[in-house]
């Protein structure tokens, strides 16, 4: 059976989308065309809070396989950095952060962040290919760092 990717990313984005609202109480949308606007609408990425200042380009994956493996250090491109540039440069077009929020098949949402956190909890730091930037399950980064979305 054909999977249809595109709704297999619309469903995660809405999955993703239900769990930021939870742990932030903030009212997350899924950005019309998926960030495909032209970025004079200053919507770019997955998800975003409509009526608000964003902070973060949000851009959301989600894939049959765990790309969060020793083919970090193996592979000449691993898809995790095609993830990670789409994110930067989404967010250099709108002037906000990089956040990548990526899963695999019947995993948790993973969360992909520049700045360096602050408190104590699992997390991974990769420099790859010029890229610096660390990883952490999600509600962890969430619940840990209590990010600031909006100004």
């Amino acid at each position: 059976m054909m999977v249809d990717v595109r709704a297999k990313g619309a469903t995660a984005e809405t999955k993703i989308r239900n769990e930021l609202r939870l742990a932030t109480g903030l009212k997350w949308e899924r950005t019309p065309g998926s960030g495909a606007l032209d970025e004079k609408h200053g919507l770019k990425g997955d998800l975003y809070i409509p009526n608000e200042k964003n902070i973060f380009c949000v851009e959301c994956k989600h894939y049959a396989d765990d790309h969060f493996t020793s083919t970090l250090l193996t592979s000449k491109n691993p898809q995790i950095i095609d993830w990670w540039q789409q994110a930067i440069r989404q967010g250099k077009q709108v002037g906000r952060k990089p956040l990548l929020l990526f899963k695999h098949d019947r995993s948790k949402v993973f969360a992909a962040y520049e700045d360096m956190p602050d408190n104590d909890y699992r997390f991974v730091f990769l420099n790859l290919l010029g890229y610096n930037f660390y990883i952490s399950l999600m509600s962890e980064w969430l619940k840990f760092e209590n990010p600031k979305f909006i100004e």
